[in-house]
């Protein structure tokens, strides 16, 4: 089966017919560049004058050329679902007509195949014309080809006519992938998220990945990892895109060929056999609790020993215990919960943290969800917080036992202080009450 056939079958289009072919070839030019043909064609040389990877946008499953000075590679290993290895054709001369249509002869690197490549349009770094539709089994044939009309003639797929195609330099259409922002995933008390953008899709907060390429027909994205994650590839899957939520599942190559695994997979039609999880859109147009990043901080305690402190930057937040515990006037550390945003409610001024580490008289939280509520806070100076307990147990100490939530499901369950419990400026009962704080 003539190798333009490949491309045909990946268009998945028509089945096509299996043409055999003999090894012909002729030293001998019947063409002299002084001497014009029939067809109008002059010989203008053996090499292109431009080089680069276009690729024909068809139904978001490019189809990626390669233009090299005395080659054309027809890239179906890129192309997804073709399951094909590339077609690579060796340029013997080069032809133009009167209209400046170039006919590039070349002959298949392994195959008995000769074809008359067409090239028209041809601007450089941007676009060219191609037909590919031209396949013979002799050198003499493809120089004598006619020309194609120079109109755009409708295809007609049954023959395996295809007629003018559009290449497009590669990478010089800008990703648009079809989510945009962030999408968080929570299960069993643990959430999970990405950042998407056309340039860089991030996880977690932990790593970013790099978008190499997407394929609008399967919703696949090739990723590269960066920072500690260089070296990995991924492929990303998107489907059941709403408004507010998508499905995604991802595959990991960390191997020393990862390159070439994940481009074999990001190739394929078939879908990613890893998990799908619903991810829900945050809503970026409207931050929730916008503006109340910063450091809080409370009145002192009982004579200067000690305050309270809310870190919120939406990263690395903090609840602290600062005191004077030298009482040489320098405050340090005397419990503190590292803390890591994973759910929030601004109708109910509830946000909910994942303890990420535990210290002091905090310790063994490590795990646990945190339940905080906050109010007061939109004119910037001040914000009034309530870290809300289980029973109202008016601490978080370690040695209280089971009093804020071991899954998310649970910390959300936990309701707001009365409106009217006040902290009263106590070390030890500053939970299940409302914590006035002044933001430096």
């Amino acid at each position: 089966m003539m190798k333009v056939t490949k491309l045909l079958s990946a268009l998945a289009i028509f089945a096509l017919i299996s043409v055999g072919t003999t090894s012909c070839s002729s030293d001998d030019n019947v063409i002299r560049p002084e001497n014009p043909d029939e067809n109008g064609q002059i010989e203008v040389g053996s090499e292109l004058h431009f080089e680069g990877a276009y690729a024909y946008a068809h139904a978001g499953n490019p189809i990626p050329f390669d233009f090299k000075k005395k080659s054309i590679s027809m890239q179906m290993s890129l192309m997804a679902g073709s399951g094909q290895e590339d077609d690579l054709y060796n340029i013997i001369k080069i032809y133009k007509n009167t209209d400046g249509v170039l006919k590039v002869v070349s002959k298949h690197q392994t195959a008995s195949e000769y074809k008359a490549f067409f090239l028209r349009n041809i601007k450089e770094g941007e676009s060219l014309d191609i037909n590919i539709d031209y396949s013979f089994s002799s050198e003499i044939e493809a120089i004598k080809a006619v020309y194609p009309a120079g109109g755009n003639s409708t295809p007609d797929h049954a023959n395996n006519k295809f007629s003018w195609l559009k290449l497009t330099k590669m990478n010089g259409e800008k990703i648009n992938l079809p989510v945009q922002g962030k999408y968080v995933f929570s299960r069993s008390g643990h959430t999970y998220f990405y950042t998407f953008s056309n340039e860089t899709v991030n996880f977690n907060g932990s790593y970013d990945m790099k978008v190499l390429k997407h394929n609008t027909n399967t919703n696949k994205i090739l990723l590269e990892g960066k920072g500690e994650k260089a070296g990995s590839y991924f492929v990303a899957q998107l489907k059941n895109i709403t408004a507010n939520t998508v499905d995604v599942a991802r595959l990991t190559f960390g191997e020393a060929d990862a390159k070439t695994k994940a481009e074999a997979e990001f190739a394929s039609a078939n879908e990613v056999e890893a998990s799908f999880s619903t991810y829900k859109k945050e809503d970026d147009e409207n931050p929730v609790f916008e503006g109340l990043n910063g450091t809080y901080v409370t009145e002192t305690i009982g004579g200067n020993l000690g305050y309270y402190q809310f870190v919120m930057n939406g990263n690395n937040d903090a609840f602290l215990l600062m005191g004077d515990f030298s009482g040489a006037g320098n405050f340090t550390e005397g419990a503190k919960l590292e803390l890591k945003k994973v759910f929030d409610d601004q109708a109910k001024g509830q946000i909910i943290f994942e303890i990420t580490n535990s210290d002091g008289y905090y310790s063994g939280r490590t795990g646990q969800f945190l339940t905080l509520y906050v109010r007061d806070y939109a004119d910037g100076t001040k914000a009034t917080f309530a870290i809300a307990t289980k029973g109202g147990v008016s601490s978080i100490s370690s040695t209280k036992g089971d009093v804020i939530g071991k899954t998310l499901e649970e910390a959300k369950a936990i309701a707001a202080p009365d409106a009217m419990k006040i902290w009263n400026g106590g070390m030890m009962d500053y939970a299940h009450v409302w914590m006035s704080t002044t933001k430096k």
